[in-house]
């Protein structure tokens, strides 16, 4: 009989930080950063300042669709075309 070690799982965070670092990689990364920092200043004054639009889930979700998905987009195509110019 031949004693085999096999090498200790990772824990299953790991598995997915790994996975995620993976993926999100260069001007992608850009991306989710810049939407992320995006959605959370919006929220941040949206919930400071209430009298300027409700209060509501639609609020929020149109915060989070705009706020996040336009500044996510605009940070990934510059970083997308400064990776793309650096290769020339």
């Amino acid at each position: 009989m031949t004693n085999e070690t096999k090498p200790a799982a990772a824990p299953p965070s790991q598995n997915i930080l790994a996975r995620l670092r993976s993926v999100l990689r260069g001007p992608i990364l850009v991306g989710v950063v810049a939407a992320i920092i995006a959605i959370a200043l919006s929220l941040f004054g949206m919930l400071t300042n209430p009298n300027a639009s409700p209060l509501n889930l639609r609020s929020f979700l149109l915060v989070v669709l705009i706020a996040g998905g336009s500044w996510g987009l605009i940070a990934w195509a510059i970083a997308t075309a400064a990776v793309e110019a650096g290769k020339d």
